[in-house]
């Protein structure tokens, strides 16, 4: 991949967050830029890989060409990184 579709990528991704949260680019860019969206990679339990994504105790799951949205953010089951909610990926 090369830095220009790596770009594309980048700015669809970015586009699709916004989108799921009604947030336009800018506020995107800067709750990214702020760690207040976290993204993290998953699959479902068919198998379909997607990136989880948490803002605002709101949860979406962004497959290729879908967005499936959750009620809320899931709770931490501890104060520790990896607990399975703080979305930082581990």
């Amino acid at each position: 991949m090369d830095g220009r579709e790596m770009y594309a990528e980048v700015n669809a991704l970015m586009g699709a967050i916004g989108k799921a949260f009604a947030l336009d680019a800018e506020q995107t860019a800067r709750a990214v830029e702020a760690g207040e969206i976290t993204m993290d990679l998953g699959a479902d339990e068919r198998g379909e890989r997607f990136i989880g994504v948490t803002y605002g105790g709101k949860v979406i799951r962004l497959y290729q060409g879908a967005i499936h949205y959750s009620a809320e953010a899931p709770a931490a089951t501890d104060d520790s990184c990896g607990g399975g909610g703080c979305g930082c990926g581990q």
